[in-house]
Order: C-alpha cells, then sequence, then structure tokens
C-alpha cells in the first residue's frame, strides 16, 4: 500500500493549514491524503478537538471537503465519521494504515490549554503514529532544518511509528539538531543526547546531526530557545509513556512544546 497521511479537519483555519502544510509534506514523499471530517453536533462535546463546531447538513459537508480537497496537488481520499475522534482515527487507521496523523491547532489563548493538550493526550494514548501538529499562522513549506528534543536518555519507537518518521526525514533530508537543555549549573554536553538519537536509528545513517546544549531551567523554553537560534521550521519530540499516560501531561515538557512552538511539532510516542 502507498503511504498516505491521515488528515484531520473540522473546517476550522486550523484544520485548513494543516491539510495545506500536510499536501506540502505529501507531495515531498510522494504520499497520498486522506482527510478525515469528524461529525460533531455540539461545542461543549469533549471531543471538539479545535474548539468550534459548524452544524452542516450532509450536503454541506460534502461541499466543504470538495473546496478543500480542490486546489491539494497529492491524491486525496475523503472520509466522514460521527464517531468521537479516537474511535473515528482508529477506525481509519485500520482501513489506510497511514504513516503519520496530523491535526491542526487553533490560536491557543482563545481556547483552555486543557482542551488542546487533551486532544493530543487522548491521540498519544490511542496511535502508535507519529502525531504532526500545526498551529495557526505557521507557513506551508517543506521543512529545511529539524530540531530534535533529546533529555539524553536512551528511548525506543515502535516500528510504526518509527517508519513513519523514518520516511518522512528521508525524503525531506533536513539539516538536523539535537537540541538538549540542562539546568543553568549543570553541563550542558550534547554527546548523550546525540548518542540517543543516533542510537535509536530515527534519522537516516547518512544524515549528520549536530547538537546544542542550552542552559535554561524550564525545559521547554530552553528548546524553544534552540528552535529561534538554529532558525528551525520543525521541531520534532519524543513523548515519553511517563508523558502522556499520566495526569501531569498539561503541565509536561511535550504538551508546552505543542502549545508555544513556534513551528509545527512532530510528536513520536515512545516505547520506552
Amino acid at each position: 500500500m502507498a503511504a498516505c497521511f491521515l488528515v484531520l479537519t473540522d473546517f476550522t483555519p486550523a484544520a485548513d493549514q494543516a491539510l495545506t502544510y500536510a499536501d506540502k509534506l505529501a507531495t515531498q514523499l510522494g504520499a497520498s491524503l486522506v482527510l478525515l471530517h469528524i461529525r460533531r453536533e455540539s461545542l461543549l462535546d469533549p471531543d471538539a478537538f479545535n474548539g468550534y463546531i459548524q452544524r452542516m447538513s450532509e450536503g454541506e459537508v460534502a461541499a466543504a471537503l470538495a473546496e478543500r480537497t480542490a486546489p491539494l496537488t497529492s491524491p486525496t481520499t475523503v472520509e466522514t465519521s460521527v464517531a468521537g475522534i479516537t474511535e473515528a482515527t482508529q477506525q481509519a487507521m485500520g482501513k489506510y494504515q497511514p504513516l503519520l496523523l496530523v491535526l491542526g491547532k487553533p490560536d491557543s489563548s482563545k481556547i483552555p490549554d486543557e482542551l488542546v493538550t487533551t486532544t493530543s493526550l487522548n491521540l498519544l494514548r490511542a496511535v502508535s503514529l507519529p502525531l504532526l501538529v500545526v498551529s495557526m499562522g505557521q507557513q506551508a513549506a517543506v521543512p529545511a532544518h529539524v530540531v530534535v528534543a533529546a533529555d539524553g536518555e536512551v528511548f525506543q519507537l515502535s516500528a510504526p511509528v518509527a517508519e513513519g518518521a523514518q520516511q518522512l526525514l528521508a525524503a525531506l533530508s533536513p539539516d538536523v539538531t539535537v537540541a538538549y537543555v540542562a539546568e543553568p549549573e549543570h553541563s550542558d554536553d550534547t554527546k548523550p543526547a546525540v548518542a540517543s538519537v543516533q542510537e535509536s536509528g530515527l534519522i537516516p545513517e547518512a544524515s549528520l546531526l549536530q547538537g546544542y546544549g542550552v542552559r535554561n531551567r524550564r525545559a521547554s523554553e530552553g528548546i524553544l530557545q534552540a528552535l529561534t537560534d538554529k532558525q528551525a521550521d520543525l521541531l520534532l519530540v519524543i513523548a515519553r509513556r511517563r508523558s502522556f499516560f499520566g495526569h501531569m501531561f498539561n503541565h509536561s515538557v511535550s504538551s508546552q512544546l505543542v502549545l508555544h512552538s513556534p513551528v509545527p511539532v512532530l510528536l513520536l510516542p515512545a516505547v520506552t
């Protein structure tokens, strides 16, 4: 089966932006898109992953999907579902076997942090796929420089997660910087962090990894500083199980990066 990306939409500007970005990546990879419309009826629905739901007839939904797929350059299949986000996503995954899942993040200043991060939490728990989160205002350009946020500890990815990330990075051939954040009084030596990324097999062997150390008491702030310093246009985050299976996800480094990163965030759920 040819590679494909699964893109969630609720017809909001954030979802539209994520679709445009996914189309750019899919074109680069030679992949197709599956555009999944989650049909929900209430703003208070806990699955309202972009904070805004329109009441639309079947005809209006079909017209909106056609409008969004018309300008795309990648082959695109549309699906609709009345199930919740997690169930609908799992059903589509079983049918299409996508390499990665894509969703848009709205302006966080207008939506509670918990709504945005809970969506990521639920999806990371339910799916074993790379999860690409694209925020409003981010340019739909093929990334040329990727920052990998690494804590220096060994990590392992499941086969589907590793395969999806590896294929994407191999097609993009970006510059790769491994960012490591240390407490101000500690060493910011990046060798262990770079080694953990190399040993994971995540990055193609031909890629040259550059380490970049930052000293900051807040890991998320240090990673964001590295993004700015290196002028990167994609952030790759290893989401450890302790982050997305615990009740502290909304306060974790991963969630803070999803909320505040100025560039798209590729979350990779780790097995260990």
